[in-house]
């Protein structure tokens, strides 16, 4: 299983994620998505990140199924289209920086 963040760039007239963004999501998914679980940091800085769970074998498939996920949300709620995707990556980590905050021993 992979986390997929679907990172957005708000529409400049300040409107908020719907609160509903991660069911919508969940209701879009497809069986050969791989949807696991959805997470939404709405309020997250510099940028709202949807974060997608999904069963694929390699980054590139399950970024490509992420950005098919958030493309169908958009077509369900076409006002979506004013939240533009920046990206749909699998967020990579440095062990070095784990080690310092404690997240690896």
């Amino acid at each position: 299983m992979l986390l997929v963040h679907l990172t957005l760039d708000p529409p400049p007239c300040g409107e908020l994620l719907p609160p509903d963004i991660g069911g919508l999501i969940r209701a879009c998914a497809a069986c050969e998505d791989g949807l696991e679980h959805v997470v939404v940091h709405a309020s997250a800085r510099p940028r709202p990140v949807i974060g997608v769970f999904l069963c694929h074998a390699d980054l590139m498939s399950a970024e490509a199924a992420a950005e098919r996920l958030w493309s169908r949300a958009v077509a369900c709620r076409p006002r979506l289209a004013a939240w533009r995707l920046l990206r749909a990556e699998v967020p990579l980590l440095r062990p070095e920086v784990l080690r310092r905050e404690g997240g690896l021993t």
